[in-house]
């Protein structure tokens, strides 16, 4: 087992957990479908995490290539980074229940304070990351961005208002889009 291997084996664990996460969630509530008011806000943040993590996860081979050596203390924040993600994956839906109806725009709203407050986290410590694992500048996008991203979260977290909550889900989900878009790396397998 490379180093690279052993590294990542947990954070892939971490990311496969909250795509699991999510797919299921998305399966079980199309499964009671009848019961379901749907949010098109919501709608657009699962996509958005489920964006997220797979673009998280991908990310994660520049650390075999600009990796050589690595501390327990690089590895915990890495940790703490890819865990955030879980936790606001297991955030955007509501459990499937038995009974009664489920709303999304009302799940939406009593859980975004938690939401955003960790979106927040994960953009500022992505930042970190973007800097201290993978080299970049503070003055690139890498760092920058997350950081201006992270900043418009905590406004979701601290607002109820849904105007900025509809703003703030479209921004990002096309920050996402943009970011996957300007992604060079190509992974090419020794022959």
């Amino acid at each position: 087992m490379s180093p690279f291997e052993f590294i990542t084996i947990f954070c892939s664990l971490i990311l496969g957990l909250a795509l699991t996460h999510i797919f299921r969630a998305v399966s079980d509530l199309y499964e009671i479908r009848e019961r379901v008011k749907p949010y098109w806000l919501n709608s657009l943040w699962v996509v958005t995490v489920t964006m997220w993590s797979v673009f998280t996860w991908w990310g994660l081979w520049m650390l075999s290539i600009d990796m050589v050596t690595w501390n327990y203390g690089q590895y915990w924040f890495l940790v703490m980074n890819l865990s955030s993600i879980y936790f606001f994956t297991t955030l955007v839906l509501p459990k499937a229940t038995d009974e009664g109806d489920i709303d999304l725009e009302s799940h939406y709203y009593s859980v975004h304070k938690a939401f955003f407050s960790i979106i927040a986290f994960s953009l500022f410590t992505s930042s970190a990351v973007n800097h201290t694992l993978f080299g970049h500048a503070l003055a690139t996008q890498m760092v920058i961005a997350p950081t201006v991203v992270g900043c418009a979260a905590i406004g979701a977290a601290l607002t109820d208002s849904k105007r900025y909550h509809q703003v703030i889900g479209v921004f990002m989900f096309l920050m996402f889009i943009a970011f996957q878009l300007g992604d060079t790396l190509v992974i090419e397998f020794a022959s």
